[in-house]
């Protein structure tokens, strides 16, 4: 059964406010289009619009067209058809096609028949093959390499349409709907009474729209067709399917828009610049672009912003003032024409009894009132009634402002004052006395019972006792509100302004606009919408979200009116502009902020005034690895130039660049898309730019690698040169004063030498001090008394062959010994004094596999001094407990490492039994042990440090012993 939906028009009585117009921006010849008849949009992957005229082929980039001809290659100016495959711009005229190269040039293809004039109608790719629908010639082929379009063998002839799905094309013909498997073509034989104007798919099936103001879908699998629409006002020309699945259907009465449960039209009377339409495209962003035959390209700003002006039915366009009554009347106030009301039908009335414009409007429950320059008008839904004037008592005849104080009263502001009128008995009183200084108060906002109130050149503080308190300001002052945070937004003619914890600070909207004129503030949830002569801006309450509405966005005009602004069932905002009354759904304009990233796109470069050609500027917008920018050391001035794409709003984008290797940081955002770097020093920069679309929603961001070449007395060879040249110099005078140190030093070595072989006797003298000879003797004599022999034979023994080793290192002319002699001597000095200081500590010697003791040497006689001054000092004085001394030797990578710690009673301990020992032993072995490290540092350039020593503290703090540390470079060693 076929299903037939009638779409007409409902005709009613004269309705002002339902009679709303759309939002559309028009670009025709007048913005730069070559030509006002657009038969075929398209976009490619940068995202650019191309249009295609009957005038010749443009380019936009949201806001300017860059167009192209005849001179660039194309085959002629009238565009019948724009497809982009595989990247590739394909362009069809009525005698051929042209195809866009990278560098912005094109190569042209006639017909094989130069005669037949029959127009390009699409394109589309099966397998790897371009296919070419004429509407008159057919179907063809392209074949590239011999840059000729071949005819396809009982193709039908008048085509309008191709759709590639699952391997085969759908042709909407003259004829009828056809299918061509690559082979061969077959009609759907429930199509062939019908002509075919466009198809679209959705799924698996293919709605294809046609003259007689039908649109049918297909099922690819059965090949069924059945009629889904029907409007006799209209011939379709094409139908189009948006990313909601709302079909778009054109014809030169208008456009059909079919949503879910909805059928719009949209023509002339709701604001479309003409009716006869013959493209409707989707962007990337999910815009909708409307080609028409006289009227260029238009942009569809969505359903948010609607409006309603003069012609729409309003007695005006500056409307200044609005409000709701109790019946559902709206009321009106203009600039030029006065008051009116629109009824619940949309009737429009004109209230004669008011004379003037009304500032202000206020709604209650049975009455209306209205502040004019004449006094105050009131309204009891019955009859108009003036009871206001200087003669009732009325400070003055201009009033600016009322604010409803409860049921009955009002507070009315004058410029000579306020007062109070009650209702009830339909009187003015004046009340409280401070009420006379509240002069032009226009707006009024309430907080915890505290009303401020808004006067041109401050704000009022009216408590609940009606003392006043004025805050002043230097610019008048428009418009207040009070946010959910309790903070107070101050909108005037130089900004905005919002008073925190008692003080105001500017929140500026726009950081290039040093004047921005606030007219209203509307508070929505927690947003503060913000009306100015620079459109419309949303501010998060949080100030930590902001968005411009602008021409781009819908408005008719960026002027909006003061105090013009009413919200309706929390979900639409009214307000006035220059050019109309505007509606804004506030719960749709989602729709208007896209998540879609803008793109960056360079343009343009010119090093020294000098512009590069536009084959060169597009190697640097590769995806890839970007080529490098080569610049001469003279040729330091640079300017480059960008295409920043967002087409939902362009003139939000803001860019910020940074020059790596020259600059610190990102410049400031800004509106202006070009960057010029002057006097360059030489050297290798990446140039960085991104662009933000208003809604933190930033690029990719664009890189170009720079260098600039320095010049050639500032080039590695010419210093090489140049360096040759001063060292020859250098060196040749430096010899003659090298042999003048080298004498110099040879003197001072031999005293340094001199100095050393000193301390070497000294450390021999001090490693048996007579006081470790005396004690060592009284040891044995001990042992030999107490007819111990063995161990004085022991002791004995081990104390000879100490003293020897001792000796024989003073043989050594260079002061070095091998590392397992240095141990040896070591042990047996530990073993002696165990022995003498038996069960008072233990030691142990640990080296560690990896160091070879006998190949590596030491100074001799070094170690000794600092295992006595732990023995000693660190460990004898222990009471309770044994005393353990540790000498560690490990590797470490370049050096040799000797630790010796011990478990004593510290360093400070040490020094406070030293103060009270009067015959303490002189660690003249440590001193001059350090002396022969410090002389071995200047005579050599090997390295060996002392580190420490330091005394042991554990977790708790408490002192566990000293440790000391030797790092010795290995080739000092060897």
């Amino acid at each position: 059964m076929r299903l037939l939906i009638s779409l007409l028009f409902l005709v009613s009585v004269f309705s002002p406010l339902r009679a709303q117009k759309f939002s559309f921006i028009q670009y025709n010849t007048s913005k730069g289009l070559p030509q006002s008849q657009v038969y075929t949009i398209a976009q490619d992957q940068d995202g650019y619009i191309w249009v295609g005229t009957f005038g010749g082929l443009a380019r936009f980039n949201g806001e300017n067209f860059t167009n192209y001809g005849r001179n660039n290659g194309l085959l002629n100016n009238r565009i019948t058809k724009l497809e982009i495959i595989d990247g590739s711009l394909y362009i069809g005229h009525p005698q051929g096609i042209s195809i866009k190269n990278s560098d912005n040039t094109f190569t042209s293809i006639p017909h094989t028949k130069d005669k037949v004039l029959n127009k390009v109608s699409d394109f589309s790719k099966l397998d790897s093959s371009i296919y070419i629908a004429t509407n008159g010639g057919g179907l063809y082929l392209l074949n590239k390499e011999k840059k000729r379009l071949e005819p396809i063998k009982d193709s039908p002839k008048r085509i309008r349409e191709l759709i590639n799905y699952k391997g085969k094309l759908f042709l909407a013909t003259r004829t009828g709907l056809h299918v061509y498997n690559g082979k061969s073509f077959a009609l759907i034989e429930q199509s062939s009474e019908n002509s075919f104007s466009g198809l679209e798919r959705k799924g698996e099936f293919i709605f294809a729209s046609s003259f007689n103001g039908t649109l049918y879908k297909l099922n690819t699998k059965t090949l069924n067709i059945e009629e889904t629409l029907y409007d006799e006002d209209h011939m379709f020309r094409d139908v189009t399917i948006d990313h909601k699945n709302n079909f778009w259907l054109s014809s030169r009465n208008g456009i059909l828009l079919v949503k879910e449960g909805d059928t719009i039209k949209m023509t002339e009377k709701s604001g479309l610049p003409t009716d006869d339409v013959y493209e409707i495209f989707e962007d990337s962003e999910d815009n909708i672009w409307i080609g028409t035959n006289g009227k260029g390209i238009i942009r569809f700003t969505d359903e948010v912003f609607t409006y309603y002006n003069e012609s729409s039915g309003l007695p005006s366009d500056l409307i200044i003032a609005m409000d709701l009554d109790s019946q559902k009347n709206k009321w009106i106030s203009t600039i030029d024409r006065g008051v009116f009301k629109i009824d619940s039908t949309g009737n429009i009335k004109k209230i004669d009894f008011i004379q003037s414009a009304a500032w202000q409007i206020v709604c209650a429950d049975d009455i209306v009132l209205f502040a004019t320059n004449f006094g105050l008008f009131v309204y009891d839904y019955k009859e108009f009634k003036s009871y206001y004037k200087e003669e009732d008592g009325l400070p003055s005849n201009s009033v600016k402002g009322i604010h409803t104080l409860n049921d009955s009263t009002f507070l009315v502001s004058t410029t000579e004052g306020s007062i109070l009128f009650d209702k009830k008995s339909q009187t003015l009183y004046e009340g409280d006395k401070s009420l006379k200084n509240i002069i032009g108060a226009r707006d009024f906002e309430v907080k915890h019972g505290v009303i401020y109130a808004a006067a041109s050149k401050g704000i009022y503080t009216i408590k609940e006792d009606f003392s006043v308190k004025t805050d002043y300001f230097d610019s008048g002052i428009n418009c207040i509100e009070i946010d959910p945070k309790g903070d107070l937004w101050v909108g005037t003619e130089n900004g905005l302004y919002i008073k925190k914890e008692g003080t105001y600070k500017r929140q500026f909207l726009e950081k290039e606009q040093n004047l921005e004129f606030v007219n209203f503030l509307q508070l929505y949830d927690t947003l503060m919408f913000v009306g100015t002569n620079n459109g419309l801006y949303e501010v998060g309450t949080k100030l930590k979200h902001k968005y411009h509405y602008g021409i781009t966005s819908g408005l008719i005009d960026l002027e909006t009116n003061i105090n013009s602004n009413y919200l309706e069932k929390n979900r639409f905002l009214w307000f006035g502009t220059a050019s109309g009354l505007m509606k804004m759904d506030l719960e749709n304009r989602s729709s208007l902020m896209k998540n879609a990233k803008p793109k960056l796109q360079l343009t343009g470069i010119t090093i020294n005034n000098k512009s590069l050609t536009n084959k060169e500027v597009d190697v640097f917008n590769t995806k890839g690895e970007k080529s490098t920018l080569i610049m001469k050391y003279v040729d330091k001035n640079i300017s480059l130039s960008f295409d920043g794409i967002y087409m939902t709003n362009p003139g939000s984008l803001r860019y910020s660049y940074f020059l790596e290797g020259f600059s610190t940081d990102w410049t400031p955002p800004s509106n202006i898309s070009t960057a010029s770097f002057t006097n360059l020093p030489p050297g290798e920069y990446v140039f960085k730019l991104k662009v933000d679309n208003g809604n933190n929603r930033f690029s990719k961001i664009f890189s170009l690698p720079i260098e600039v070449t320095p010049p050639f007395y500032r080039t590695w060879w010419f210093y090489f040169i140049i360096g040759i040249v001063i060292s020859a110099f250098v060196l040749s005078v430096d010899r003659a004063r090298q042999k003048r140190r080298d004498n110099k030093n040879y003197q001072i070595k031999l005293e340094f030498q001199n100095k050393l072989s000193k301390l070497e006797q000294q450390s021999l003298n001090a490693s048996m001090n007579r006081h470790f000879i005396f004690n060592a003797l009284n040891s044995i004599q001990y042992y030999i008394n107490a007819s111990d022999n063995k161990s004085a034979n022991k002791y004995l023994s081990r104390f000879a062959k100490l003293i020897r080793k001792n000796l024989d290192s003073s043989y050594h002319e260079d002061g070095m010994v091998a590392l397992s002699d240095e141990i040896e001597r070591l042990k047996l000095y530990l073993d002696l004094e165990s022995m003498r200081f038996k069960d008072r500590f233990n030691y142990s010697i640990n080296v560690e596999e990896e160091v070879e003791t006998e190949l590596l040497k030491v100074p001799a006689m070094f170690l000794q001094p600092f295992v006595e001054n732990s023995i000693i000092h660190g460990v004898l004085p222990i009471k309770d407990r044994m005393g353990e001394i540790e000498v560690n030797i490990t590797e470490h990578l370049d050096h040799i490492r000797i630790e010796i710690k011990d478990n004593g009673i510290g360093i400070e301990n040490s020094r406070k039994n030293k103060v009270n020992d009067h015959s303490n032993h002189q660690s003249q072995g440590m001193m001059i042990a350090k002396g022969r490290i410090e002389l071995l540092q200047k005579i050599s350039a090997r390295s060996i440090e002392m580190v420490g020593p330091f005394q042991i503290k554990e977790n708790n703090h408490s002192i566990n012993g000293t440790v000391v540390t030797f790092k010795i470079m290995k080739q000092y060693l060897g």
